[in-house]
């Protein structure tokens, strides 16, 4: 059986598709990647064949960073640009792509997969990492900052802010339908990006399925590949030479001014007196000197690092606050865009961390207060440790895929 992981977006979105492609492999299975051209290289490196599909995603956030930075129309209008693009490139690439496949699973901004699985006559399964994508009166929207509201505030959210992005997304998707595929228009263009049954990919302690919401969701865990792998040697040589550090390290998104945020940074690391690991990451953060006690790092195995740090610091992705809760370490989320704004305020209200710091209008002494009240926290550092405790090893990948190939009656 030849199975398509149809992905769009950053890397919170495609690794977790590609150990779950791992997981098919494993199984006897074919798999391919159909997904961003920057993430062939990552494919290759799973042994999954890949195929190019939709946008570069780093490039385009590379462009917008000004523009998502300041959370106001100019970001809106960016992510409008961006769905608008990947429509056009997902319908007129995935149905070739996905010619010779027999089932379809979808994750992160796929808005072709659906309609193109119906065409092939093949089944599709969106899978999503945060429980705030379902609509209900449990959660606002994943792209409304403002989260924690009262039920019936979420459920004005939801209708306020689905009706117009409905209506932009559905007008790009019927008409692509028609063009590429002939087929009929959506009446819905949110319910048909979820599927019929979606996955939540998440663990089921930190993101609960939503109570109410109408549509049938199955819950597997998160996807990431959760076995530590060994550390870069001058690393375990930092780590060793003191107390736990402080990580600080913003994932797949991008930043307008790299210079300038790791002088933040560095600034509010020595405010606040602590030992620290700078994270490269897509911001682009270090490339200058730094303090004898901040170390500057490239991606690392999370599940290896995070148990031995003091705190992390993070935007506040599904995966990242996943990884950190599970290694029992209390954490600062500086949430830039979409469902971190959900993981900001859930893992605040667990008790796992100090309110959320948004990326616009942080500051280095903003920074350094939070860092402080964190490492000095014996409550917030038992209190991770208790939730930590409570998460039950990840399933494995193939425990999912598994229960994918079960539930799609393949």
């Amino acid at each position: 059986m030849r199975i398509a992981l149809a992905v769009e977006g950053t890397r919170g979105d495609v690794h977790p598709m590609l150990s779950l492609g791992r997981a098919f492999r494993s199984l006897g299975h074919d798999v391919v990647l159909c997904g961003p051209p920057n993430f062939e290289k990552t494919a290759a490196e799973c042994d999954i064949d890949f195929r190019e599909v939709g946008e570069d995603t780093r490039a385009f956030l590379d462009d917008v960073a000004s523009a998502i930075r300041s959370r106001g129309l100019a970001a809106n209008r960016a992510q409008f640009v961006y769905f608008k693009q990947s429509i056009e490139r997902q319908f007129s690439r995935l149905p070739d792509a996905t010619r010779d496949c027999d089932i379809m699973l979808g994750a992160g901004v796929q808005l072709a997969g659906p309609s193109v699985a119906d065409f092939h006559g093949i089944p599709y399964r969106y899978v999503a990492y945060c429980p705030a994508m379902f609509p209900s009166d449990d959660y606002a929207p994943p792209f409304v900052p403002m989260q924690g509201l009262p039920r019936w505030l979420n459920r004005l959210a939801w209708w306020f802010t689905m009706g117009p992005a409905d209506a932009l997304l559905r007008f790009g998707i019927n008409r692509a339908r028609e063009r590429y595929l002939g087929m009929d228009r959506i009446d819905c263009a949110y319910t048909n990006l979820l599927s019929r049954a979606p996955i939540l990919a998440a663990d089921p302690v930190l993101a609960p399925v939503p109570r109410d919401t109408p549509i049938p969701v199955t819950t597997l865990g998160c996807f990431h590949d959760h076995e530590p792998e060994a550390l870069p040697e001058k690393l375990e040589q930092f780590l060793a030479a003191g107390p736990p550090p402080v990580y600080i390290g913003f994932g797949s998104m991008t930043d307008p001014d790299p210079g300038t945020t790791t002088r933040l940074v560095t600034q509010a690391i020595e405010a606040a007196g602590c030992r620290a690991l700078v994270s490269q990451g897509w911001a682009g953060l270090g490339g200058e000197a730094l303090p004898a006690d901040v170390m500057e790092i490239g991606p690392v195995s999370h599940a290896a690092l995070f148990p031995r740090c003091a705190a992390v610091v993070h935007h506040g992705g599904a995966g990242t606050t996943t990884r950190t809760a599970q290694a029992g370490v209390p954490q600062i989320i500086v949430p830039h865009l979409l469902d971190q704004y959900w993981w900001g305020q859930r893992i605040e209200s667990m008790g796992l961390a100090p309110a959320p710091l948004p990326r616009t209008g942080l500051d280095a002494p903003q920074l350094a207060s939070a860092i402080r009240a964190v490492v000095d926290n014996e409550f917030l550092a038992d209190r991770a440790r208790e939730v930590g405790e409570q998460i039950a090893p990840d399933p494995t990948p193939v425990a999912a895929a598994r229960a994918i190939l079960d539930e799609s009656r393949i």
